[in-house]
């Protein structure tokens, strides 16, 4: 447990009543013992559900590591639902996983999901825009559009673990014509597990349009002569920075008007950065091992423990991204982080009952990380 010491100057006690009435911080907590308080903690099998269902818009709700299961769970109004993070270093490891989260309807535009740990990520199902979704710093095994009646704009994916150990189906499905400015940024990005589904082996990772593609790894396991699509449909995009890890830039479907910059393949079987139907090509490294400190060769991510895709020192990926950047997860803008954003709960927060408008407020906030 830490305190920490905040020091605040305010115009008047009106305003800081204000500011701190105008969003709420829920917690969900499925921990055997965990202790309900009304309207503000909810405990048990439904503890995600129930939070969600007592918040109203730009809530905040912290999803505390568990043993259980939170559920299928469906984000209807705009909220901001932190978990512990990609892989916590304390308490053993523990995450916050749900089974499955639904956002189908406009009314969430808004809404961020950080540190969950879920199986199925289902993004629309009803008619209108559902944009500004920020997904990050969780481990998805499958992201799917559901219905192009739901159009999105402004959808970021990024510092994810995406795919691991997924058995059917696209691990990233957008549908094409009704996205656009989307951020897919870097993400680990496995496909589908060849051994238990040889037709579906082959099948690409992401499906998209109108989208930037960035300092993302995408990784499988090839086996033999058979050829891994790191696309199944991908029209007018930006693919840069990217390392393809026996996984081709190819797509199975349709692969047209997009741009492929610094980025780099290796033992994909097919080493090569197309440039028919209006694709380009500059600036790539083909057929060149990036090597990574320690990423398996296999269909999901392994032990966390020891899974380690930063590059070794004098990796040919290195300083070899657009404006000198490096390729691959730890460069770009934003990146890549393995823990995750870990957001404190605040366990005790002391405030003077009074204080005189003008004078310097003192808080002390006693929190533990989620």
């Amino acid at each position: 447990m830490k305190t920490f010491k905040i020091t605040f100057l305010f115009a008047s006690t009106l305003l800081f009543t204000n500011l701190i009435s105008a969003q709420n911080i829920l917690t969900a907590d499925s921990n055997p013992g965990a202790v309900a308080v009304a309207g503000s903690v909810f405990v048990g099998a439904t503890a995600l559900t129930d939070a969600i269902a007592a918040a109203t818009d730009d809530d905040i709700i912290h999803v505390i590591r568990s043993t259980n299961n939170y559920g299928t769970v469906t984000v209807d109004k705009r909220l901001n639902i932190f978990g512990i993070g990609l892989f916590p270093d304390t308490d053993g490891g523990v995450r916050s996983a749900v089974t499955q989260i639904d956002i189908p309807d406009p009314v969430a535009s808004g809404t961020r999901i950080s540190g969950l740990v879920t199986t199925t990520l289902n993004l629309g199902a009803g008619t209108g825009a559902l944009d500004n979704l920020l997904i990050e710093n969780s481990q998805i095994r499958q992201i799917i559009h559901v219905s192009n009646t739901t159009t999105m704009n402004n959808l970021l994916i990024r510092n994810c673990i995406l795919g691991s150990n997924l058995s059917g189906g696209i691990t990233v499905e957008l549908l094409f014509g009704a996205v656009s400015n989307v951020v897919i940024a870097n993400n680990v990005i496995y496909g589908n597990t060849a051994t238990e589904h040889p037709s579906l082996g082959t099948l690409g990772s992401v499906s998209t349009d109108q989208s930037t593609i960035e300092n993302n790894i995408f990784l499988h396991s090839r086996v033999s002569s058979q050829l891994f699509y790191a696309f199944q449909e991908l029209r007018n995009s930006i693919v840069k920075n990217n390392i393809f890890f026996q996984k081709s830039p190819q797509a199975k479907v349709v692969l047209s008007q997009n741009s492929f910059e610094n980025n780099l393949t290796y033992n994909t079987n097919s080493d090569v950065f197309s440039t028919s139907s209006s694709n380009t090509s500059t600036n790539n490294i083909e057929g060149v091992d990036p090597q990574f400190v320690n990423v398996p060769n296999a269909n999901n991510v392994g032990s966390l423990t020891t899974f380690d895709p930063s590059l070794v020192s004098g990796s040919p990926a290195e300083g070899t991204g657009t404006s000198g950047t490096d390729m691959g997860v730890y460069g770009g803008p934003i990146p890549f982080n393995l823990e995750g954003t870990l957001i404190p709960t605040i366990q005790e927060l002391n405030v003077p009952s009074m204080v005189v408008e003008g004078n310097t407020l003192d808080v002390n906030v006693k929190a533990k990380g989620n």
